[in-house]
């Protein structure tokens, strides 16, 4: 009776783990290759058929990015059920020592692919710049992920440290929040 009982403990604590990973979303900023590559996968409640999911993610997609300004492009794959989102953020960074807030626009590029178990969520090509025109360029300062808000680019000491830390805390926020409405959707 008492290895019935152990087991069944065992079980219904492995189900809680589970359940917990599958709602962390992005909580590091992982590097592929060189590159910030975050992925994640949404699994399917229930597991079935890709194609009513797919729908689910093409209406949710023109829901969400259709009309935007900050939108550059959408890519609908029929063939494998993929759709492909090129778009921008503004993010409103937290005021900084000198009491200043930074408007950044972070544009980012991602990949939802439906399959019979869910969805798998891939964000890449992130870069930022400054919202404002800085006086006396044309070409405002573009900045990559993978040299702004990585673990071995946040190592590095320097001006622009406070900025990095900002930039990584709020791209992980608009990252999860973007994370969390596609599960929604995709339910």
């Amino acid at each position: 009776m008492k290895k019935y009982i152990l087991t069944f403990i065992i079980l219904v604590a492995g189900l809680f783990h589970m359940e917990g990973q599958i709602d962390a979303g992005f909580t590091n900023v992982p590097v592929v290759n060189g590159k910030v590559v975050f992925e994640q996968f949404i699994p399917a409640e229930p597991v079935g058929s890709a194609n009513p999911r797919y729908a689910k993610l093409q209406e949710w997609t023109r829901k969400t990015f259709a009309g935007s300004p900050l939108l550059s492009g959408i890519r609908y794959d029929d063939k494998s059920q993929t759709v492909t989102v090129s778009s921008k953020a503004e993010l409103n960074l937290p005021a900084n020592k000198s009491g200043v807030q930074e408007n950044m626009i972070m544009s980012y590029r991602f990949d939802a692919t439906v399959t019979n178990a869910g969805c798998v969520l891939v964000l890449r090509d992130i870069t930022y710049q400054n919202a404002r025109r800085e006086a006396g360029t044309f070409f405002p300062k573009i900045y990559t992920a993978e040299e702004t808000i990585t673990d071995q680019a946040l190592t590095l000491k320097g001006d622009e440290s406070e900025l990095k830390n900002n930039l990584r805390k709020e791209t992980l926020r608009v990252l999860n929040k973007l994370y969390a409405d596609l599960s929604e959707a995709l339910r």
